[in-house]
């Protein structure tokens, strides 16, 4: 029973490491200009609402520089758009306050420390490991779905239900392009969310060869 608990915790433990690294990377990349310009010139299609490609590496500019608390007036986007760029904005900000998952975090690291207990530790580390594989698994199988999910848990409204007729912002990113982000998110989020086992990997392999040269 104890054991498993303290895998639980573990396990706790890194899923909070994970999305205090997801959040920090996430708003990193969502303030990025130079970012989003290459995506919107690699992935967007405005000549239907005659935005011309020139436009982009400006429009991209602008929403890093809004996104990260700069006073920008937009007149590409509509009345609609512009509520769901603050929506969004206000989500930068509640990440930018991920590190108070911390807190919980450096608890129970604190209580782990005084009774270690190596199996536990890789039992939950194990269950973590899982846990990310099946969430990666369905994302990769059915992103679609994935994407409106969570679109759903972020945000209180429908206001990212754009229309690519009417609304340049659905023209600028479309699908293909979270496609890209996501697994660029992905390829930055997971060594990190590996740093935490390999460093426990390395104390215990340390404290072996201590342990066999006495």
């Amino acid at each position: 029973m104890r054991r498993a608990v303290y895998a639980l915790a573990t396990a706790l433990c890194l899923l909070l490491w994970l999305a205090f690294v997801a959040c920090f990377t996430a708003v990193r990349m969502g303030r990025d200009g130079q970012l989003y310009a290459r995506c919107f010139h690699a992935f967007g299609d405005t000549a239907r609402l005659g935005v011309p490609e020139s436009a982009y590496d400006q429009i991209a500019m602008s929403l890093a520089e809004y996104f990260s608390g700069g006073d920008v007036a937009f007149d590409v986007f509509n009345q609609r758009e512009m509520t769901h760029l603050s929506d969004i904005r206000g989500l930068f900000r509640l990440f930018d306050r991920a590190w108070i998952l911390l807190i919980p975090l450096a608890v129970l690291a604190v209580a782990l420390i005084k009774k270690p207990d190596p199996r536990g530790f890789w039992l939950g580390t194990g269950l973590c490991v899982l846990l990310l594989g099946a969430v990666a698994t369905y994302i990769a199988l059915d992103f679609e779905n994935a994407f409106i999910l969570m679109h759903r848990l972020l945000f209180t409204n429908d206001l990212w239900l754009l229309n690519p007729n009417t609304d340049l912002l659905i023209c600028l990113m479309p699908e293909p392009m979270f496609t890209f982000l996501a697994g660029r998110l992905a390829l930055t989020v997971l060594p990190l969310g590996l740093l935490p086992p390999t460093v426990v990997a390395a104390a215990e392999a340390l404290r072996a060869g201590a342990r066999k040269g006495k």
